[in-house]
């Protein structure tokens, strides 16, 4: 007697659930350039029009370079630069893909990265805080809320879109 083996159509998790979309090389790739487009896209917000305005400068993004002196670099711009440009494109990209499932709304489901973006800007806001006035920390929080909506809606858009959330219970 010959016992024939289905075929899955997904993948099943050990606890017998059913993944919609697998993490597979592609989806990171996809969330990657989504993070690197809502990284270009969120920085004249977070920096650009409130320079411009003379609200504040660059002392968010100088404020990541305070990072590398726990490791002995001197802080600079451009080291914040990039440090900035690693948490947007790599880091937070990879958070996203696995925890993209667990976030509201069921639907559309791009707007997950708006409540991705949304839960980070709440440790941005308390690390980055202006010492300043009312009106500019006001700005401050309405300019960096902003910057971070818009990066989250470019990374749950291109996700959403080219590479699909992966969807996983737990």
């Amino acid at each position: 007697m010959s016992q024939e083996t289905p075929t899955p159509a997904a993948v099943e998790q050990p606890t017998g659930e059913v993944v919609d979309h697998e993490i597979t090389g592609r989806v990171i790739f996809t969330a990657m350039v989504g993070g690197f487009v809502g990284t270009v896209l969120m920085l004249p917000v977070l920096v650009g029009i409130p320079d411009l305005l003379g609200l504040f400068v660059t002392e968010p993004i100088t404020r990541f370079a305070g990072f590398a002196a726990f490791f002995g670099y001197e802080p600079t711009l451009l080291l914040g630069v990039l440090l900035f440009g690693i948490g947007g494109v790599v880091v937070l990209p990879l958070t996203f893909v696995v925890v993209g499932a667990f976030l509201p709304p069921e639907s559309p489901g791009y707007l997950r990265g708006v409540s991705f973006a949304t839960l980070y800007w709440a440790g941005f806001v308390p690390a980055f805080w202006p010492s300043a006035d009312l009106f500019i920390t006001t700005s401050f929080i309405v300019f960096s809320l902003l910057g971070h909506w818009v990066y989250g809606l470019s990374l749950g858009y291109a996700l959403d879109r080219f590479g699909g959330i992966p969807q996983h219970r737990v």
